[in-house]
This record gives structure tokens, sequence and C-alpha cells, in this order.
């Protein structure tokens, strides 16, 4: 594990590489046409390093994916990540590489060291699970439901809810990304440079200069497929006391915070007691 200091503002820094402990679900799609609206966060959606096609790199869409994780062991300790890789994108140098856009976390020294190291845009939500990681020798639940919230503690409506169901009829197989190359797929990550939050409190938004490209390495002995269910934000009703169904509740708060327009498919990934290798990261030139 890297080793962490303290910086000034009680945030502390953990150098790549990184290697991590975790339970996660790959909700797999493919993308065609434009990217859709909120695929970046208000803060890198303004900056033009970032998201412009023209200084950034078209969008090429292609094979992308959801990833919902679970740390229980990361050198700024466990937490909980929901990312999108919408696809491909041009990159300095003339190829074209996966990029991850958006990517919420639950602790903010991860917040702050995943922007510093690999140029990761991520930003803080609230995480609820219905049931904990699956424990060694024992089954997975039946069910996952998921549910991801704005930061703030009155935030009462998730932005992203999924249902998870992993199979319990195939044998569970190890599986590696380095599977990736055998099929002829590029995984490298190659992020262009974040831009800094504008508020005074918000020091974990750290703003990065050069292009950083990175190769994260997973593996899993207990790989598994399952059915996998997304619940749209403007689907969803309130209950109220006694069980009754109450009007939608207004959605406006919610504008914003995820892309509505990517559809996984109905069969994922998912994936226990994983390990996560994430390299430092090197600089991309044209």
């Amino acid at each position: 594990m890297a080793n962490k200091q303290a910086t000034s503002g009680s945030l502390s820094v953990a150098p790549a590489p990184w290697t991590c402990k975790c339970e996660t679900y790959w909700l797999l799609f493919y993308a065609r046409g434009p990217l859709p609206e909120n695929v970046y966060d208000p803060l890198e959606a303004a900056s033009a390093e970032f998201s412009d096609p023209a200084i950034a790199g078209e969008y090429r869409g292609g094979l992308g994916m959801i990833q919902i994780v679970r740390y229980s062991e990361t050198p700024v300790g466990g937490y909980d990540e929901l990312l999108i890789i919408p696809g491909y994108f041009d990159r300095p140098g003339g190829k074209k590489n996966w990029r991850v856009t958006r990517i919420y976390v639950s602790q903010r020294d991860t917040c702050y060291n995943g922007r510093k190291n690999w140029n990761f845009p991520k930003h803080l939500a609230r995480f609820e699970f219905s049931h904990p990681p699956t424990q060694a020798s024992s089954a997975p639940p039946t069910t996952l439901k998921v549910q991801v919230f704005p930061p703030d503690q009155k935030a009462s409506r998730p932005f992203f809810t999924a249902t998870l169901q992993p199979s319990r009829w195939l044998p569970q197989v190890p599986f590696s990304t380095k599977i990736a190359s055998y099929v002829g797929m590029d995984v490298f990550l190659v992020q262009p440079p974040l831009p800094t939050g504008d508020k005074p409190d918000e020091e974990l938004l750290c703003g990065t200069t050069e292009w950083m490209g990175s190769m994260p390495y997973l593996y899993s002995n207990k790989a598994r497929g399952m059915w996998v269910d997304i619940e749209s934000v403007k689907g969803s009703e309130a209950q109220g006391e006694g069980g009754e169904q109450q009007p939608l509740l207004d959605t406006r708060e919610l504008e914003g915070w995820w892309p509505k327009s990517f559809e996984p498919w109905k069969i994922g990934l998912w994936l226990e007691e994983a390990t996560l290798i994430v390299p430092e990261s090197e600089e991309i030139s044209s």
C-alpha cells in the first residue's frame, strides 16, 4: 500500500500505485450517437480542456460500462464508488481510449487522491445498499438494491437506483481484466486535465494540468453473472405513511447528477473478493 501523509487541509495524500480489495458490480452497455446530457459534473462540463470535443477529443461511443464498487481496503480506507465510462474518446497521439467522465465516491480522501493521481473526476455522494458485501464462504443476497444520493444529508431521493440479482444457477469462475487483450479490447484509461473547484470548501476538488493514462488491473476468483434493473428517477413515487402512494416528488433537485440515456444490458457481472491494482499514471503527450 502507498504511504499516507496529512496535508495542511486535513486530507491524506496517498500516491499511486494503489492495491485495493473490493466487491464490484459491472453494468455494461453499447453506446452510439452523441453524448447525453449530464455525462459530466457541472465543474468538468464548464472546462473546455475536459469536455470540449475540439480540445478533449471527440466521443466515439462503443462498449461502455457503469461500475459500482464497495472497497473494503485501500490506502485511504474503505469507501463506495459509482462511475461511468461512456465508451471511447479520441486522445492526443491519434488514438482512442476509454475515459471516465463521471465518478462519485463516499469519502473525501479518495476524492482528492483520485483527482490528483489519475485525473479521475471524483465528486462526493452518499451510498445505501440493502445488504453488506458478501462475506467469505457465504452466499450473496438474492437481491441487492443500490441507491446513490447527493451528499447533502437532507437529500431524500437517490439520483441512481439499481436492483441487482446475482445468478445462483451458474458456478462462480475466475475473472481478470487481462482477458480484454485476448479479445482485442483496449481498456487503457486516458483522462484529460481536471479543473479546480471554485468554492472555498472544495479543497478536495483539486485540478491538474496534464493528460494522464493508466491501466487498472482487477482479478477475482469469484465472478458470476447477474440480472440488472435500473430504476428511472422520473418513474418512482414517494410512499407515505401507511404505504399509500403519493404524487411524484419534484425531480428538479436531481437534475444534472447522472446521465439518463445509457441503458445497461440486463445481464452484468458480479465480482466478489476482488483485488484492484491501480498503477501510477503516465503522462500522455501528442
